[in-house]
Order: C-alpha cells, then structure tokens, then sequence
C-alpha cells in the first residue's frame, strides 16, 4: 500500500484545525500524534520490515488518536471511564464514517488498521488475532506506551487529568494499584481510584513495552527515572512509591541485559 505521508499530514492538520488548537489539550494530542507515528516508524524499521510496511506502521500512529479531539470537544476530559472510548470513537470516524479515504485512497488493509486503532488501549490484546496483527497491534501499542510517558513529563498532572495537584502529594496508592505495578503488570484501569494511582498506572506501562527498540528508547528518553522521582508527601505513598522504584529498576535493568545479549 502506497502512502503518501505529506498528504496525510495535510488532512490531519485540516481536521485539528476545526478545534481550539491554542487549548493545552488539543496540542498535547497533536504533538503526541506526530511523536507516536515516528515511533512507530522507528520501531517497524528496528523489526527489518519492508518500506511499505514501515510506512503503514507510521500511519497507524497518525490515526489512533483521532478520535480524542471530538471526546475533549464532547466531554472535555480524556477519561474515557467518563466519557467514550477514544480507541473506538476514533476507528468509527475514520472506517464507519468513512474518513480514512480521506487520507489514502487504497483499502487493502483497512480491516487491519481498523483492528490495531480499536485494540491500541485495551488492557490486554485478544488471542484471535494473526501474526500480522499482533505485529502492528504491539508496534501501536509500544509506541503509545513511550510518547505517554514523555506527556507524563512536559504537561502538570493536574491539566491531563482535570485534579487539583494538591492531590497527588496527598492521597494515598491504591492497594491493587500497587500490587499490579509491583507483579509487572500494567495497571488495571478498574483499580485506579486516586489521583497518584493515575502516575503509577503510567510508570506501569514500562512492563507492557514489547519489543527491544521500545524498551531501549524508553530509557534513553529517561522519563521513566523522572516520573519515578516523584516525592509524595503522604508516608504510605512515599514507601510504596520507593517498592516501585526498586521494582522498576530492577525489571529495566533485565530488560537491558536481554538486549545486550
């Protein structure tokens, strides 16, 4: 499938256009676009794919979040426990409503495509998926994992999460969220009750990432270690938070070691 990028990068600037682009929130998603599909990118070359699937990758990136400007214009929030599934709501505007001819004309892998945007935020990918999905699937979902985790760092807690930031110095680490985080696992969105839950649940992600060049990016980016660094002020979150340091260093350096091998 041929893709012309400059011509995708038209139509998405065309489409963000119609919403308040000077809101913190509309350019956090914007540039978090941008950032995704050249990690997407990065990581399909790192795997020795062909031009054309590297490219399809890219355009994965560009697409799975399209759907999070019309939740902030509907709900404004990007909490999609409140809201609308952004994964769904932005595979429906582009393969039920038809707008991903907007930005190519070939459909050959649009059932592919449709599948990585609609599973890029579940917690776990389905079994019943061919090697080829799962590929993209992992590649989307490695590459999101990454960039959250820089938007973690360049914009205040509470403007992503609409809490006051009193709260994340205060409240406490919810027991599940906690046991999830220090099991490797990604933290389950059903148990995050707190506003610092929401900073564990992203630390978490580091567990999720797939494949190597994920995982070496993540860290040279070091905004693991910065997000890890967070100082509560309550005690109980301030010991928890240092078993989650331990527990990711630990897990990193693993990872590293594998690597290198």
């Amino acid at each position: 499938m041929k893709i012309d990028k400059e011509h995708v990068k038209s139509v998405f600037a065309g489409y963000v256009a119609d919403y308040d682009i000077t809101d913190t929130k509309v350019k956090l998603k914007v540039e978090h676009t941008y950032r995704v599909a050249d990690l997407c990118e990065m990581i399909a070359k790192s795997l020795k794919l062909s031009d054309e699937d590297v490219d399809l990758a890219w355009l994965l990136g560009m697409f799975h979040d399209v759907g999070r400007f019309e939740q902030l214009r509907r709900y404004n929030t990007f909490e999609d426990s409140v809201s609308v599934n952004h994964a769904a709501l932005s595979a429906d505007i582009l393969f039920v409503d038809g707008h991903v001819r907007d930005y190519i004309e070939d459909d050959t892998e649009d059932k592919l495509m449709e599948k990585a945007i609609r599973l890029h935020n579940v917690y776990e990918l389905p079994k019943a998926l061919t090697e080829r999905e799962l590929m993209y699937s992992q590649i989307l979902r490695d590459a999101d994992k990454i960039d959250i985790l820089k938007v973690n760092c360049d914009f205040p807690m509470d403007e992503i999460y609409n809490m006051p930031m009193e709260a994340f110095y205060t409240d406490d680490i919810s027991p599940k969220v906690l046991e999830d985080s220090l099991n490797h696992l990604n933290v389950n969105r059903s148990h995050t009750v707190t506003s610092i839950d929401h900073l564990v649940g992203h630390i978490s992600l580091v567990y999720g990432l797939v494949y190597p060049a994920s995982v070496a990016e993540a860290m040279r980016q070091g905004f693991i270690e910065q997000m890890l660094s967070f100082e509560s002020r309550n005690p109980q979150a301030q010991e928890a938070m240092q078993k989650i340091r331990d527990c990711v260093h630990k897990y990193m350096d693993e990872r590293v070691k594998e690597i290198q091998k």
